[in-house]
């Protein structure tokens, strides 16, 4: 198994692309920002063209931030103000030229506010449509969401992924019998024991009803096999120590090379599970393809 230093090396590459993808961005818009001011400077003071102003501001707060998208703000009010003192060819600071900046200047930052704190709001919904609201975990659309990034990255680097596919043997007793608050009870506590056992580089998620899976990437089929086994025999201790009378049937496809595409991986592994379902429950099974 990787060290965690070396797990860590894939996240802060890329995260050290983001922030040069962001930095791009910001020095294109700074030179953006100038080519207005030299536009609004050209086009004299008989043709208003503010709102070109707005078309930076908008793409740095969007996509890097607040902090930067008021930098910005700050710099097309200076460009405002700038080419309105030099196409008056006076260098003094009337109270006039102050005022028209300073109003420039706020309503820049009230576009860069509003703008900042929808784009939060968006990814803050974005981010909640891919949560499992029970668990806490990510649900179908958040595991083929991340899922697919991770594989994409295999198949370019031609590196293994592993499906566990986990289904919680007798959960329709616990419902029928303890109700569906101890239900959701033992949803939780599956879901927080697979994350408690699993790398921060897996990904787990809950895909409906009592049916979980698991994705890892970059190890060997030893390693996996040791993984998702650590992961069962904590399952059944945590619902052994709450009298809870289930057990988990596991299928785990092993691919050496990256399927199609990642619902063919999942099915694979669905079907593995089954093949445990149907030899008599609560065991794992490991194909490896």
């Amino acid at each position: 198994m990787k060290s965690p230093k070396k797990r860590n090396r894939g996240i802060c590459m890329e995260r050290k692309k983001l922030i040069e993808n962001k930095y791009l961005v910001f020095i294109v818009n700074l030179l953006i920002v100038g080519l207005i001011g030299l536009f609004d400077f050209q086009t004299g003071n008989e043709l208003n063209i503010t709102i070109l102003y707005l078309i930076p501001i908008c793409i740095v707060t969007w996509f890097i931030g607040d902090v930067s998208g008021m930098i910005i703000a700050d710099l097309c009010a200076g460009a405002y103000l700038a080419s309105d003192l030099i196409n008056r060819q006076t260098g003094k600071l009337s109270l006039v030229y102050i005022w028209n900046a300073v109003m420039f200047l706020v309503f820049f930052s009230v576009l860069v506010v509003i703008l900042a704190r929808l784009k939060k709001t968006l990814d803050r919904e974005k981010n909640h449509a891919r949560v499992d609201f029970l668990t806490g975990i990510l649900n179908l659309k958040g595991f083929y969401d991340y899922g697919l990034r991770e594989s994409e990255k295999c198949k370019r680097y031609g590196r293994p992924i592993a499906i566990a596919y986990i289904d919680c043997d007798n959960f329709k007793q616990i419902n029928d019998t303890l109700g569906h608050h101890t239900g959701d009870k033992l949803l939780k506590t599956i879901a927080e024991t697979m994350v408690d056992n699993l790398r921060n580089t897996d990904i787990a998620a809950r895909l409906g009803g009592d049916e979980f899976a698991i994705m890892i990437t970059e190890i060997g089929p030893d390693a996996v096999k040791s993984i998702i086994e650590r992961v069962r025999k904590n399952l059944l201790s945590a619902v052994k120590h709450k009298s809870w009378k289930v057990t988990f049937s596991v299928g785990v496809v092993i691919f050496n090379q990256v399927p199609d595409t990642l619902e063919d991986a999942v099915k694979k592994a669905d079907e593995v599970m089954y093949k445990v379902k149907k030899n008599g429950k609560n065991s794992m099974m490991v194909e490896i393809v």
